[in-house]
């Protein structure tokens, strides 16, 4: 099949940023730019046997500004992107590099390690005494949870986790690792109780009064199980999922309280206008390295590179369009990596 001109590409800018406060006297973690540095020759990695192997421990990232190669032209993504399950390949000070898995293709690319979640090594209660007993009020958040890091102090991070409700808190370090089981996916544990329908923002509290600590916000969720009316005005409830439990009050008057919700992409990037059919395991080249391949026979842009028996190959990401170079003597021949 033959290759015709290649079509306009299309860029979109925006970047996905998080909020944060942290407690006084703190250090934060910084939002980081990507910089260009040299490679680390005593920490080679393989990254098309990485990729080509399956994952078992995985990382995940709130998809942000990337790079192919440091140094290189920035890829942009749209706010509001999911948070991502990324293989963990490199570290270069404030960047890391990824493998990204996608139904399609298979690739590398660098971005800030600040976006880096960090994953609970075990189940961990959060900061404070909330009583005890059988059912004691309290949140946890279990283990394999991904948290954004705030800031650090004393031997403790302040951690923010965000799916259909909301946790703050401090959290021991050595609690915090960079990898968890690959495939983890959230789900409802229903109690069996009542369910009480709330609004995002409503507040699960230490006890039931409106000075008590704050244990929890609704986020995305809107049902609560109910464990016992206390009166016209407070609940006592739990929730729980793969990724959290929590035992508390709610108030029916109280105003909400603020979240991180995560928002929907508010702009998709431009797709990609195939012209040809590409093989399994077609190698993706940046600047001469490869940095990934095609998985399965798969429809691309294709066109002729500057240069004799290189290609331009672009695809759909959820970074928008990418091209990367393909090598070989004819478009129905191109060179193949990865096993």
């Amino acid at each position: 099949m033959g290759v015709v001109s290649r079509a306009v590409r299309a860029t979109l800018v925006l970047a996905l940023c998080a909020c944060g406060g942290a407690a006084p006297q703190t250090r934060h973690v910084p939002e980081t730019k990507l910089v260009s540095r040299p490679r680390t020759p005593s920490e080679p990695v393989d990254v098309l046997a990485r990729l080509s192997a399956p994952l078992a421990d995985a990382s995940w990232i709130i998809p942000g500004p990337a790079q192919l190669i440091l140094g290189g032209t920035s890829l942009q993504i749209p706010d509001g992107a999911p948070v991502m399950e990324v293989d963990l390949l490199e570290q270069q000070g404030n960047d890391v590099r990824v493998g990204i898995r996608l139904d399609h293709a298979r690739f590398a690319l660098w971005t800030s390690r600040a976006r880096l979640l960090a994953v609970l090594a075990r189940d961990q209660r959060i900061d404070g005494d909330f009583g005890g007993g059988p059912d004691p009020i309290e949140v946890v958040l279990h283990t394999g949870t991904g948290v954004r890091r705030l800031a650090k102090k004393d031997g403790r991070t302040q951690i923010r986790y965000v799916g259909a409700v909301e946790v703050e808190g401090w959290v021991p370090d050595e609690v915090l690792v960079e990898r968890g089981k690959a495939g983890r996916r959230t789900g409802r544990v229903y109690s069996g109780r009542k369910q009480l329908m709330v609004t995002p923002g409503s507040i699960i509290r230490t006890e039931p009064r409106w000075m008590g600590k704050q244990l929890a916000v609704m986020n995305e969720g809107f049902f609560l199980d109910t464990v016992k009316e206390i009166d016209d005005a407070w609940v006592e409830v739990t929730y729980e999922d793969s990724d959290v439990r929590v035992h508390g009050f709610v108030s029916r008057h109280d105003p909400p309280g603020r979240t991180h919700q995560r928002k929907s992409p508010e702009l998709a990037p431009l797709a990609v206008t195939p012209n040809i059919t590409v093989a399994d395991h077609t190698c993706l080249f940046v600047e001469g390295e490869p940095v990934g391949f095609i998985t399965g026979d798969r429809e691309v842009m294709l066109d002729k590179g500057e240069r004799p028996n290189e290609f331009a190959l672009t695809i759909d990401s959820p970074w928008g369009a990418i091209e990367f170079a393909a090598h070989g003597p004819a478009d129905t021949d191109l060179e193949k990596c990865g096993s």
